[in-house]
């Protein structure tokens, strides 16, 4: 394990963000993530709600939040926090936004449907295939024609943290980019980046560190590192599988000039001889010799 928890892990973002000691860190974030908004006030105060649903084990699916935020004005929102790539995602962050307004309703003919906005907020850690290739997606009930704002109440923003692109702390100019260097790099730091010229992060700093965890924590934890490794090897490797088929078809089509070029794809791409050999069909010794006459 690395100095700092994996906030791009369940437990590991719940674990920094979701405890009573780093509510002034959640704050900051979200802050920073409507900063950009024209008339923004800072959200001052914070309060975890429903905490069986934002309880993490090592069978959970996402980090979800259920928050309520009141800003320096006044105005209070509600926040649900998404953090895991799935089939249907976005489908999945506008099913947790329309509960975050369908639980607000009140039974009688008193109650006028006035509820508190909702803000869905999806840190992701991958990109959606059909969205734009941007940083932050930022959506609302726009008309389709005029694009005038419908309504203000429900809100959905983005963001596809592998488009963040400053690879060096000198090049994080803004609060916003601070926090995703951080939340990005943090398990491979020796240090928390930025935390001698922002509080917050010389805060950062203790709660994220893995020493600081419980052994059951860290049992947790460690657990669903594991699991997140298990995981992204079996999606490599189907990926890579797919691959292999799709090069495969060429060559069972006849393509013998196209042959040797294939293998040498395949191979460089990471695949094992063996593996090669399956999927065009040709003998291993065959694989092996081409690629001894093509070295990469």
């Amino acid at each position: 394990m690395g100095r700092y928890i994996d906030p791009l892990i369940d437990y590991g973002f719940k674990y920094i963000f979701g405890r009573e000691e780093s509510k002034p860190l959640l704050i900051d974030l979200l802050n920073q993530i409507l900063a950009s908004d024209p008339g923004f006030r800072p959200i001052v105060k914070l309060e975890y709600r429903d905490k069986e649903k934002s309880r993490i084990d090592r069978d959970a699916r996402g980090v979800i939040y259920d928050i309520h935020c009141e800003t320096s004005d006044g105005k209070r929102f509600i926040v649900e926090m998404q953090n895991y790539p799935q089939p249907y995602f976005r489908e999945r962050a506008k099913y947790y936004g329309a509960k975050g307004v369908v639980d607000q309703g009140r039974p009688g003919d008193d109650w006028r449907y006035d509820y508190l906005p909702v803000i869905c907020v999806s840190l992701m850690n991958f990109t959606m295939r059909d969205f734009p290739d941007q940083l932050v997606i930022d959506g609302a009930l726009y008309d389709r024609h005029s694009r005038k704002l419908i309504s203000d109440k429900e809100r959905y923003i983005f963001i596809q943290m592998p488009l963040f692109r400053k690879v060096r702390e000198e090049d994080c100019v803004t609060g916003f980019d601070r926090w995703l260097y951080n939340i990005l790099n943090m398990s491979t730091m020796e240090r928390i980046a930025f935390k001698h010229e922002n509080k917050l992060f010389k805060k950062l700093d203790e709660v994220a560190a893995y020493a600081s965890m419980t052994r059951e924590e860290r049992d947790l934890y460690d657990s669903q590192v594991k699991a997140a490794r298990d995981r992204k090897g079996q999606l490599e490797y189907a990926e890579m599988e797919g691959m292999a088929k799709g090069m495969a078809k060429g060559i069972a089509k006849g393509i013998a000039k196209g042959k040797a070029e294939v293998i040498v794809n395949m191979a460089s791409q990471g695949l094992a001889y063996e593996m090669i050999a399956k999927f065009t069909g040709l003998p291993l010794e065959t694989v092996k010799n081409v690629l001894s006459q093509n070295p990469s």
